[in-house]
């Protein structure tokens, strides 16, 4: 399914609205504001553990992840 969003994901590392360590160790967090409808965001999480970094999790949340810090 993700597939098809692609170029979105990857903008959402170039360019996030938002960014954040993850709790598991060498991971970070990729948000983007407003993506498929107002107020959702999707967050993706990129692990560089290894060279090169890879994708390990994509979703779309309605939670704004600035409010929960």
């Amino acid at each position: 399914m993700f597939l098809r969003h692609v170029e979105m994901i990857l903008e959402t590392v170039a360019r996030p609205d938002h960014r954040e360590l993850d709790p598991i160790l060498d991971r970070e967090r990729f948000y983007r504001q407003n993506v498929l409808d107002p107020g959702r965001w999707l967050r993706v999480v990129v692990d560089f553990s290894e060279t090169p970094g890879r994708v390990v999790t994509v979703l779309v949340q309605h939670e704004d992840p600035r409010s929960t810090r």
